[in-house]
């Protein structure tokens, strides 16, 4: 057995999209020639992802891609995401990977997801040996880390909805991890990688034991992972992961496609070309500065000035002031007006690029042939995963009380804080966190816009403990034929899992909102325990506004599920094959957030408040497969097959649903299989979604109202709608209505969600000639299509609402402008609501495209070679976010951006070749992706001049991988190898960027040119 896994590791091959046969012929190849040829294909039985019957040598009518675990030795990766991100059906998930360096109140940090078709990760279902396993918290998706590496076989990826096999959430698709569960002996995998930018290293150790007990009736597999990843930050990175930029309009002389270049102020009425400039990069930080700035001072002699006023703000030295406002020297005693972009502070030297992580895992497999017809069996697993989240300082922001009299001002910015308390009209209320207070002319108090940064409180630290265990226990095995011809070839399997999952996530570097505003006020006459102006924190004001807050969520998943499979009975052309089965999911998920996250008064971390639900689902479900023609003219084999499942819920916006599917498969000669499949696939809504606490982040986008709007945009027409949902008039257009690249938004539940619902078809064909041993070609072209998806309002988030209310619908009544709340001093998107983007269903996702695959294996001159491609082209990615206007639509292939998300090329693909002989094993890789434009241009109905943009587009990237292995004997392995052998740089966005890494992290290597060593002994 041990010979023969060494040669199946040496001959094993790369992505190939194919079916039940090519994956049985694929196993057997592996094998020496000799071996290979023994058995014939049609006595070949595997269970295969997408269908719930047993292979009887043709193709299954579900398209299915493969990577095995060649693949994970040759790619050189720790984390299985890494790896299947590579694979051209995936695309990269900014919020779960290891460039996910951001906290989302609810959702569990330091995890890893699959992306699917670009359909999310929530879409896809993950499986191990056909089982639901760990959940990562309250979506209930699987952090693919916590699935042993080192028990990989294969994975097998059904890219098509799969409801009616496996249930809800195999609307893109079904991952399906196949594991050695059959071991025996004592493995060691060491692996360390090092990248060459800023040599951190990433360590990761399996031990993996396996033996026979009970005279070989029964079998034992332990495995046990460590892995260290040490993260580093974009200041450690350096080069062009600094400064943050954005879009500017910049001298010519100076810009730069990589570079910021020297800001050029355009005059009213005027382009930037026509100013003599070029649309650049600029440097883009934060208004809220160490030192402190008043935002919302009056420029003298506007209009919200009077000339009182006037003479305070000239006497300070603000005459030049811009609505930018004005800002202090360290001392706090002298200000002067703000310039932008000069003042501004980088939050991006202190966070991470890449997340620390530590990683303990172990996995257990067992079964035991209780007799020749039953077969128990248990699966365990325990993980203990540790992940950092480090950015910038903390910050004050908003509208806060001062005393006039301040001891810590000039006396000119005393008498500007009187002024500007008489000229306060009526009763104002200001509210920050849990303190809310009022003011009235002339009663000492002024209303400041007030933004302070605490570089002095130092940097914001979130340590996760993301704790995972799950239990499987099942009885597998035949049952009696009931006669020759019906209802024979029987196979159970009944099991019981149960999976859970804790986080704690401490979090540190905040400070209450509340006590900054008790602290910068007199008390009984004494002064102000904390001087915001300047940098004179002490370590009693310090103390008086830190807090620490902590969060806890918890998630339970519970399955029951049985299935009888088998044949029916005969016809002529074959045994008609059927399954069919039950099974019941209880889920449940809790949220626990302490005092100063739950109400909102933390400045520092995104706020949320608490939650808990769950939901239950009992299904039944079938499936059928009936022969039509065998052994016939231009007809080798001709079948049809379908499935049902209905689902009953609990949750009384879905109740009950049901799923379907039917496919053909047709082959006309032994080379060439045609096959196709139209299917209807349901997704529930999960906890999360359902009944998730309304929380904050903060993502980049671009605010219509504001200056960082491109120019073309800035027209009359949303001028007007601008004022009418809230900005100041004067302020239209204005940099003080948007400081920062950042804007915050409120996400959360909705219980009234229903459930999406997905129409798949695939037409495909595969094709292995005999003349051409080793050669195996496919090709399938697929449409999906999921009506009232869950997502967030807008179908986008933030830059969605945004876009629809000022530049799609224009309406200040409609549902996207009222989601929208304003400061009416400011203009600014302000507290408590901000930007209201919780769950919805909207109208619609669709996306069609095409796979193609090649496998060719053979061996000249003692030399076996191997070349593997793997390819998709997308036709169209389309999102419809609103329901009532269908005629709406994002049409998102070949684009990024705040709408769009990810790129999504039209052509994305791998190629592979890789010889051997001997001992000496050697592979190159190339990976592509190509060009993609800026969603803001692309989805605009009137696009700006595309030369008027910064970066506007994003060229083709090709990656060089090479590895080099060398088996000293059956028993040790050394592989080595370079990942972006050719150093290529990703490229380097402004306003655009996603998120706030000057690129895009999760789509483009930005680790630079990688080193790994991988050391295998088997004992």
């Amino acid at each position: 057995m041990k010979t023969r896994r060494k040669h199946k590791r040496a001959r094993a091959h790369h992505t190939t999209t194919m079916s039940a046969l090519l994956i049985a012929a694929n196993l057997g190849c592996h094998a020496s020639a000799q071996e290979a040829d023994a058995p014939k294909v049609e006595e070949t039985k595997v269970i295969v992802t997408g269908t719930r019957l047993a292979s009887r040598g043709f193709l299954a009518p579900t398209p299915v891609t493969t990577v095995d675990a060649q693949e994970l030795r040759l790619a050189g990766t720790q984390n299985l995401e890494v790896m299947l991100s590579d694979t051209p059906q995936f695309t990269a998930n900014q919020l779960s990977s290891p460039t996910a360096n951001t906290v989302q109140p609810g959702q569990p940090s330091g995890t890893s997801t699959l992306n699917l078709r670009n359909l999310g990760p929530t879409r896809n279902l993950v499986l191990v040996n056909g089982r639901r396993f760990a959940i990562t918290g309250p979506d209930f998706t699987t952090d693919v880390n916590t699935v042993p590496a080192a028990l990989v076989k294969r994975v097998e990826t059904v890219t098509g909805g799969s409801s009616a096999v496996y249930g809800s959430d195999a609307i893109s698709g079904v991952v399906n991890f196949i594991l050695r569960d059959n071991f025996e002996g004592v493995e060691i995998n060491a692996q360390r990688s090092v990248d060459q930018p800023t040599r951190t290293p990433n360590d990761s150790v399996d031990l993996t034991v396996g033996g026979n007990f009970g005279g070989g009736r029964g079998n034992v597999v332990v495995s046990v992972n460590y892995m260290d990843r040490d993260g580093f930050t974009r200041g450690e990175r350096g080069g062009w992961a600094l400064p943050s930029m954005g879009d500017g309009c910049v001298t010519a002389s100076s810009w730069s496609s990589t570079r910021p270049g020297t800001p050029l102020a355009v005059p009213a009425g005027q382009t930037c070309v026509s100013a003599g400039g070029r649309p650049g990069l600029i440097f883009s930080g934060s208004s809220n500065v160490p030192t402190g700035r008043i935002g919302n001072l009056p420029v003298v002699g506007s209009a919200a000035s009077n000339p009182a006023l006037n003479a305070a703000l000239i006497a300070a030295g603000l005459q030049n002031m811009s609505t930018l406002g004005a800002i202090f020297d360290p001392t706090g005693r002298t200000v002067r007006p703000y310039a932008a972009p000069g003042d501004a502070y980088d939050l991006g030297p202190l966070s991470y690029m890449v997340t620390p992580q530590k990683r303990w895992m172990s996995n257990a497999f067992a079964h035991y042939d209780f007799s020749d017809r039953a077969t128990g069996y248990m699966e365990a697993h325990f993980s203990s995963n540790s992940a950092s989240v480090q950015i910038g300082p903390t910050s004050a922001s908003g509208n806060f009380l001062f005393n006039t009299n301040n001891p810590y001002l000039s006396p000119q910015m005393q008498e500007v804080l009187r002024q500007l308390d008489l000229r306060e009209t009526g009763t104002t209320r200001v509210t920050n966190g849990t303190s809310s207070l009022t003011t009235t002319p002339g009663d000492g108090l002024a209303v400041l816009n007030y933004n302070r940064r605490f570089s002095d409180l130092g940097g914001r630290v979130a340590d996760t403990d993301h704790q995972v265990y799950r239990i499987a226990l099942g009885l597998r095995g035949s049952l009696p034929d009931v006669s020759d011809r019906w209802l024979r070839d029987l196979k159970y399997d009944v099991y019981y899992t149960k999976a859970r999952t804790t986080e704690t996530q401490d979090q540190a570097g905040s400070i209450s909102l509340s006590r900054f505003q008790n602290a910068i006020l007199a008390q009984n006459g004494a002064a102000p325990v904390l001087n915001p102006f300047g940098q004179n924190l002490t370590e009693a004001s310090a103390n008086a506004i830190s807090v620490a807050s902590k969060s806890k969520i918890t998630a339970e998943q519970n399955v029951l599920a049985g299935n009888v499979a088998g044949s029916l009975m005969d016809v002529p052309a074959g045994a008609i094959d059927f399954s069919t089965g039950f099974e019941r999911r209880y889920a449940y998920s809790a949220y626990s957030p302490d005092v100063f996250l739950a109400s909102g008064d933390v400045s520092g971390w995104n706020a949320a408040r608490a939650t808990k639900g769950s939901t239950t689902v009992k299904e039944v479900y079938g499936e059928v497969r009936v022969p039509l023609l065998a052994d016939k003219p231009f007809a080798k084999s001709l079948s049809v097959s379908g499935a049902f499942r209905r689902s009953d819920y609990d949750v009384a916006s879905v109740g009950k649903v049901w799923t379907s599917s039917i496919g053909s498969e047709w082959a006309p000669t032994r080379a060439l299989t045609f096959r196709a499949q139209k299917q209807k696939s349901i997704r529930a809504p999960n906890v999360g979604e359902l009944f998730g606490g309304q929380g904050t982040n903060g993502p980049t986008a671009t605010d219509p109202c504001s200056s960082r709007a491109p120019l073309a945009q800035q027209t009359q027409a949303v001028r007007v709608l601008c004022e009418a949902t809230g900005v100041p008039a004067n302020l239209v257009f204005d940099p003080a209505v948007q400081p920062s690249p950042f804007i915050t938004q409120v996400v959360g539940g909705n219980p009234d969600l229903s459930a999406e619902t997905s129409h798949t078809v695939t037409v495909g064909a595969v094709f292995m000639p005999p003349s051409v041993k080793g050669l195996q070609l496919s090709v399938d072209w697929y449409r999906i299509t999921v009506d009232d998806a869950i997502s967030t309002l807008g179908g986008g988030g933030i830059q969605s609402v945004l876009d629809l209310c000022y530049n799609t619908i224009r309406n200040a009544a409609s549902v996207y402008c009222r989601a929208i709340n304003r400061d009416p001093i400011t203009g600014q998107i302000a507290a408590p609501t901000y930007v209201m983007t919780t769950n919805a269903n909207i109208g619609g996702i669709a996306t069609r495209g095409v796979d193609l695959a090649g496998h060719y294996n053979f061996t000249r001159d003692g030399i076996q070679w191997t070349l593997d491609s793997n390819w998709t082209y997308v036709n169209a990615l389309t999102f419809t976010p609103i329901q009532d206007l269908p005629t709406l639509k994002n049409r998102c292939v070949g684009t990024w951006g705040a709408t769009c998300g990810q790129p999504v090329p039209r052509w994305k693909g791998t190629t592979r070749i890789s010889m051997k002989r001997g001992p000496l094993l050697l592979s190159a890789r190339a990976r592509y992706t190509g060009p993609v434009t800026v969603d803001s241009y692309a989805l605009a109905a009137n696009p700006p001049a595309l030369e008027s943009l910064t970066n506007p587009k994003i060229k083709s990237y090709t990656w060089l991988d090479l590895t080099a292995g060398w088996e000293f004997s059956r028993m040790v392995n050394l592989t080595g190898g370079v990942r972006n052998v050719l150093d290529k740089d990703p490229p380097i966005l402004g306003s655009s960027q996603l998120p706030s890494n000057n690129t895009i992290p999760a789509t483009y290597d930005t680790l630079g040119r990688q080193l790994f060593v991988t050391l295998n002994v088997k004992l």
